[in-house]
């Protein structure tokens, strides 16, 4: 599993879904862009997105924090009544709380915007617990939006899907498109990273967070402390 963020300032938006607009119109697509319809036009328009994401944290217009999870590592009946759904937000809110609390809370207002869906549906409710864990006062508001109308998340799932796929070594399975074999490893590649596990601490611009469970599965389906 991955989840991920884009951090931005809110008056380099307009710019950046100005930049957008060319790309979608360029291949003539409309409706939302996301890495599910990656094979639409040969990928070009996701490939656009992914290259502009990139150039734009060269410029230093934006940043970009992505935590990778083993599913199969946790205990989900221990992450709350909804099981996987729980793992998940639960991996919503260290995100939110080790990345733009941990780096920006100190420096700035912070309005967290996250896909709608059940995954995100409680992260409005943590509020109080993310200030509470981090001793500071600085998410003004966790508003879940809709993929289809928020660009800024199109432009983000672009990225995210193609290093998750290549996180779990689709890019090596026969099954992927050759489209999405192409834009993982684009992905890949603009990271500069040497590899995809592990961990970039402390890397604020691109950071990438590899996570082992505090209470493990066990292969005999208990629960270790790991």
């Amino acid at each position: 599993m991955a989840v991920a963020g884009i951090a931005v300032a809110r008056k380099a938006i307009p710019d950046i879904i100005a930049r957008m607009t060319p790309i979608r119109e360029k291949y003539a697509k409309t409706g939302e862009v996301k890495w599910k319809n990656a094979k639409y036009c040969g990928g070009m328009v996701h490939e656009g997105y992914i290259r502009l994401l990139f150039e734009l944290l060269d410029e230093g217009r934006l940043h970009f924090h992505i935590r990778f999870s083993r599913m199969d590592e946790y205990d989900h009946k221990l992450s709350g009544p909804r099981k996987k759904l729980d793992t998940v937000s639960k991996s919503f809110y260290q995100l939110l709380l080790h990345r733009p609390v941990a780096y920006y809370g100190k420096l700035a207002d912070i309005y967290v915007y996250p896909d709608d869906g059940s995954c995100t549906r409680l992260l409005p409710d943590q509020l109080g617990a993310l200030h509470y864990e981090a001793g500071l006062n600085c998410i003004k508001t966790i508003q879940p939006r809709s993929s289809e109308k928020e660009p800024m998340l199109q432009l983000l799932d672009c990225t995210l899907g193609a290093l998750a796929a290549y996180r779990n070594g689709r890019h090596e399975k026969p099954e992927i498109s050759d489209t999405k074999k192409r834009l993982s490893e684009l992905a890949f590649g603009l990271t500069g990273w040497l590899d995809i596990t592990g961990s970039c601490y402390n890397k604020r611009k691109l950071s990438r967070w590899n996570v082992t469970p505090k209470y493990q599965k066990s292969a005999a389906g208990g629960t270790s402390l790991g």
